[in-house]
């Protein structure tokens, strides 16, 4: 079966792929299940059900609002793969507010939410790495390597392979210390991060590791 949307939302360490953004969930539905038989009816049978008993129906389900886009939607130039910020209100992680989705977009068309990586630990605002989402395929489609940096980086390598790649990098229309990175689809298994500011200084790491689904 092939899935239309896969976001993904960090918490504790654990990855939870839902259509929406989702940490944790405590119902368990049974599907398919029948009322067991009430002594005195054979099958068949129908009991009367009392007038103060009738059932009421049911109300309209409760949708929740789409997630919010914070700012620009960022063209990566690999085919129609495109980044942008979502918005994150989730108790488990209390100091993360946004999260980097990567999705497609076709001309005039709004965004997929293909696949989301937010910070699950600390501030998603302290110097360094952030959400780093290594390439998979998803429905068919090779995605990038994506993340985001907080600080004064003007350039960001990792290595592939042996050898040095440099990423594509946007600056966050609502933040500017937040610098949002990927690598084509081509460049695979990249790790090694770094990130330089205008004069070639290595920047600090932050959370620089690269986790994959």
């Amino acid at each position: 079966m092939t899935n239309t949307k896969i976001r993904w939302v960090y918490a504790a360490g654990a990855a939870v792929a839902c259509a929406g953004i989702l940490v944790a969930s405590s119902l368990v539905a049974s599907a398919g299940t029948r009322p067991a038989a009430q002594p005195g009816f054979q099958a068949g049978d129908q009991p009367s059900t009392p007038a103060s008993a009738e059932p009421s129906e049911p109300g309209p389900a409760a949708s929740e609002p789409a997630p919010k886009i914070l700012g620009d939607v960022i063209r990566t130039g690999s085919g129609d793969w495109v980044l942008y910020a979502q918005e994150i209100k989730e108790k488990a992680i209390p100091k993360t507010h946004f999260g980097i989705m990567l999705g497609r977009q076709k001309a005039g068309g709004e965004p997929t939410a293909d696949v989301m990586a937010n910070e699950a630990e600390g501030s998603d605002r302290s110097p360094g790495f952030h959400a780093v989402e290594g390439s998979m395929e998803v429905n068919g489609h090779q995605t990038l390597t994506f993340g985001y940096y907080v600080g004064a980086a003007k350039k960001i390598t990792g290595k592939a392979h042996g050898k040095t790649v440099t990423a594509g990098l946007a600056t966050w229309s609502e933040d500017s210390s937040v610098h949002v990175f990927w690598f084509a689809p081509s460049i695979q298994g990249v790790g090694s991060l770094a990130a330089f500011d205008k004069d070639g200084h290595k920047l600090p790491s932050g959370h620089s590791s690269v986790g994959v689904g």
